[in-house]
């Protein structure tokens, strides 16, 4: 464990306070102030975020502390993994990255400004890797229970490869009372079980309403969340729009998350729902995460940049390429209202 995994920077708005983890550069918890007085706040936090042992020490990076959200370059697997379908296998091998999700989700980020309402910070990459730089700037909107992000990814070398946000709300406390309201042409099921034994969704299969997704036993409804039963679930919407939202009808409040849809076509659902028993997460975590992606799945940049892959023959872009140089930028927004 590093000295500065529970180090974070805060800034306070009119709307709001928020605390920003250098770990991961990862943004929770938020508290949104409601114009009747209600102070919300929308991110899941890892139950064993505080623990102290030799085995929370020895967890990557990205789930010491888990939390929040926070930005993923690439996205996903560092190769692809085994128990693939045929279809989604033979990808050629490129090693962008060694680490899941991507070098900043398990390092430190620097904090190079800040202020009282916003602060900006940045992570360098090692030096053989094709990413130079990212860097993140969070603020507090004025007059509005909002939160801006700005995003810069600069390339050091022709690359092709795998981007994600990612955000993780936690969930009403009572089943089927967080509802997800998303627009989307289709959605596609990964193409294994996120957890075997307990995923219950039918592998890589297709499907256009969250309400009728085919599962094992018949079909599923993805839109009210969280069950009352133990799973792990993970579909990709493809093309699909913004916003996003999640609406908690226990507590009466509406989250929007605002992102470019062009730059990221499609968003990854990722349906914790105590269906992991080992540690850290102990049958105890319960969150969605709502990830806007330019990817195939969290399978990595290798099956992503694959133009053979079975998203991207069926007209699903996957990969994103960057030239040496490159800067690209993107900004996006997580709001949150009362009904």
């Amino acid at each position: 464990m590093v000295d500065d995994d529970r180090d974070s920077v805060s800034i306070v708005w009119d709307c709001g306070t928020a605390q920003v983890q250098r770990l991961g550069g990862m943004l929770g918890p938020v508290w949104f102030t409601l114009p009747d007085g209600r102070k919300i706040q929308p991110f899941a936090i890892a139950p064993w975020a505080d623990d102290e042992t030799p085995e929370h020490a020895a967890l990557p990076g990205i789930m010491r502390r888990l939390r929040g959200e926070w930005p993923c370059v690439p996205f996903g697997a560092p190769s692809a993994p085994g128990g693939l379908p045929e279809s989604w296998r033979g990808a050629p091998v490129n090693s962008v990255d060694p680490e899941f999700h991507g070098h900043s989700s398990h390092h430190v980020w620097d904090v190079v400004e800040q202020g009282d309402d916003f602060v900006v910070l940045s992570i360098a990459y090692p030096d053989a890797h094709p990413i130079r730089r990212l860097t993140r700037k969070i603020s507090g909107r004025p007059g509005a229970a909002t939160i801006d992000c700005e995003l810069t990814i600069e390339a050091r070398k022709d690359v092709t490869t795998t981007i994600a946000l990612h955000p993780v709300f936690r969930l009403a406390d009572e089943a089927g009372q967080s509802e997800i309201v998303a627009d989307f042409k289709f959605g596609r099921v990964l193409p294994f079980d996120l957890e075997p034994g307990v995923s219950r969704l039918t592998p890589d299969a297709e499907f256009t309403d969250l309400n009728h997704v085919p599962a094992k036993t018949g079909f599923l409804s993805l839109q009210r969340l969280p069950f009352e039963f133990d799973t792990e679930e993970l579909v990709q919407l493809c093309h699909a729009g913004s916003p996003v939202r999640l609406i908690d009808h226990c507590e009466d409040y509406e989250i929007s998350l605002q992102h470019d849809r062009y730059l990221f076509p499609s968003v990854l659902l990722w349906i914790s729902n105590r269906g992991r028993t080992q540690y850290p997460w102990n049958g105890r975590f319960t969150a969605l995460g709502v990830e806007p992606l330019h990817g195939a799945f969290d399978l990595g940049p290798d099956i992503g940049a694959w133009p053979e892959n079975p998203l991207a023959k069926s007209g699903v872009s996957t990969a994103i390429k960057l030239t040496a140089g490159e800067i690209l930028n993107t900004s996006y927004s997580i709001s949150v209202s009362g009904l």
